[in-house]
């Protein structure tokens, strides 16, 4: 008899407990989330500092002002078009700049803040631009990008990474390179690679 009765209490208490176990358990569950998704750029940086951030992400110290103009423009563009195309390792803030980076950074903030406003757009729409280091003197068509046409980039040859084998879609980033140390503007050299584009400012 005692045996049952303590079977009865024991199946009690656990009837009790159980529910607030798993109420605790859930409760940590959202509380985790809730942490995880709190640290992605776009939820804990403004749209300057994750601008900045990208703009960096690209940088080379032998880009002129202009190509970094450029590069500012590629990424609102892309950053706007399609956000979750970006991984963490693509975004390089400020606070985890070092060596030579920390010393340009104040440039590149002020170069992606002179064209935070500005979009390349066709007929209105912004739209995913990919772009590559180099290419092999032309730039491909795509069939998952077939608002793109290809077009010549003679002058990638004259880059330190030229691969004759680069299949570059889009915008060489060598060669906005070159053509902004030899005269283009920022849009002129972006609308060179993407001649059905337009750039609009907000």
């Amino acid at each position: 008899m005692r045996g049952k009765i303590c079977t009865v209490l024991v199946l009690l208490i656990l009837t009790a407990v159980l529910p607030m176990a798993a109420s605790r358990c859930s409760a940590k569950n959202r509380a985790s989330q809730a942490v995880s998704t709190a640290d992605t750029p776009e939820n804990s940086k403004s749209s300057d500092e994750i601008l900045c951030a990208l703009t960096a992400g690209l940088y080379k110290n032998s880009y002129s002002a202009e190509t970094v103009k450029a590069t500012a423009i590629l990424m609102n563009t892309d950053y706007r078009a399609k956000p979750d195309s970006f991984e963490a390792n693509d975004f390089l803030y400020e606070e985890n700049a070092s060596g030579n980076m920390k010393d340009v950074y104040s440039e590149i903030r002020k170069a992606a803040e002179s064209v935070k406003n500005k979009t390349l757009r066709k007929k209105s729409e912004v739209l995913f631009i990919p772009f590559s280091e180099t290419s092999n003197g032309t730039t491909y068509k795509n069939v998952n990008y077939k608002y793109l046409h290809s077009v010549a980039s003679p002058w990638d040859c004259y880059a330190e990474n030229y691969d004759e084998n680069a299949e570059c879609v889009g915008v060489s980033l060598s060669g906005i390179d070159y053509l902004c140390k030899n005269g283009c503007s920022a849009e002129e050299a972006l609308l060179w690679y993407l001649p059905d584009f337009e750039i609009q400012t907000d």
